[in-house]
């Protein structure tokens, strides 16, 4: 028979490295946990309020959610949405890490059982939301599409049909369906009071319309005051006041879109995008007349003379400061393309 009491140990691991090994984990759960709370205000804040606790999408603070509370589940809404609860597909816009972080943070708010701030018969809010042109007002919500070409929506993939669910008895109906709602689940749009509002969406990463007058009617989806006047599935704004430039044709420059998020620069939303290799910011401030708008760009990684290629149908409203504009193909050197300015005129 062999003793083992004195045979020393195959491995030795010194506990000052368990320690270590150990810190570094809780280091890095802490700085996933920090960049899903970042993410999520960026991105859900304007839904789910900042935090979580509801606003116009569900309180996600209670003990269980509704689509299931692992950790894996809500990676799967987080990634391709629920069509017919309104909640968008974030995998076109938002990095796999990025979507992790955020589960993680859901999952870490979860059973706080936060109240949430806005409840049935006390909203005093009005849906007719404003800016102006010193304090623009930003919103993410959906938009509608106003009939613009497929062409305009490349990377917008194409929803279905999916099975009738009753949330308070986690039921699918075998039989019965809703139906995808037309709006733009990617869209950013932003007001500067009646001379300037426009929809940037972050999928495609390109400006799709201006109009001026108004904002947005939001009665079907927010409600009236007290919240009453809402509409079943009336998750679309309408828009209020006379459009003044509509996307049309191909993206002006080829290459897939990733949208990296915005900033406020002097309270005016600057997005940052990439488009293939080359990396864009885009500012977008109201012109002269009402509908006007001039859109400050920078970008990185743009070699040599490249063209960006708008539709002929939008030439005439076009022009820029630098580069040639030809039919609607503005040519750039890479000197001009560090920071130029186009600026669209309104559609009479």
């Amino acid at each position: 028979m062999i003793s083992l009491a004195n045979k020393p140990p195959r491995f030795l691991i010194k506990p000052s490295a368990v320690f270590a090994f150990v810190l570094l984990t809780f280091s890095q759960l802490y700085a996933d946990l920090k960049e899903g709370k970042v993410v999520f205000e960026m991105y859900c804040a304007s839904c789910h309020g900042p935090e979580g606790a509801g606003l116009i999408g569900p309180n996600l603070t209670d003990a269980t959610v509704l689509h299931g509370s692992s950790h894996e589940e809500i990676v799967a809404v987080i990634q391709n949405g629920i069509p017919s609860k309104a909640m968008p597909a974030w995998n076109a816009v938002l990095q796999p890490q990025q979507i992790d972080d955020v589960a993680l943070f859901v999952k870490s708010i979860m059973g706080k059982n936060l109240p949430t701030p806005v409840l049935t018969g006390e909203s005093t809010v009005t849906p007719f939301p404003k800016g102006s042109v010193n304090r623009p007002l930003l919103m993410r919500t959906f938009m509608p599409t106003l009939d613009l070409d497929d062409d305009v929506f490349a990377y917008h993939h194409d929803s279905r049909e999916t099975p009738k669910y009753t949330h308070k008895t986690a039921y699918f109906d075998p039989v019965k369906r809703d139906r995808p709602i037309d709006g733009i689940p990617g869209a950013i749009t932003v007001n500067f009071g009646n001379q300037l509002s426009y929809c940037f969406d972050s999928t495609e990463c390109r400006l799709l319309y201006t109009w001026s007058g108004g904002f947005i009617d939001m009665t079907n989806y927010w409600g009236a005051g007290s919240g009453n006047k809402r509409i079943k599935f009336g998750y679309i704004g309408e828009l209020i006041g006379a459009t003044g430039y509509l996307a049309k044709g191909k993206a002006p420059l080829a290459g897939k879109p990733q949208f990296k998020g915005y900033r406020k620069v002097n309270s005016i939303p600057e997005f940052n995008y990439t488009i293939g290799e080359v990396e864009f910011t885009l500012r977008i401030q109201p012109g002269e007349s009402p509908g006007d708008a001039v859109c400050h760009y920078t970008s990185k990684n743009w070699k040599g003379k490249r063209q960006l290629e708008f539709s002929e149908a939008n030439a005439s409203q076009l022009s820029s400061d630098k580069g040639t504009f030809n039919k609607g193909i503005l040519t750039l050197s890479a000197k001009e393309a560090k920071s130029f300015t186009i600026t669209i005129k309104a559609q009479p």
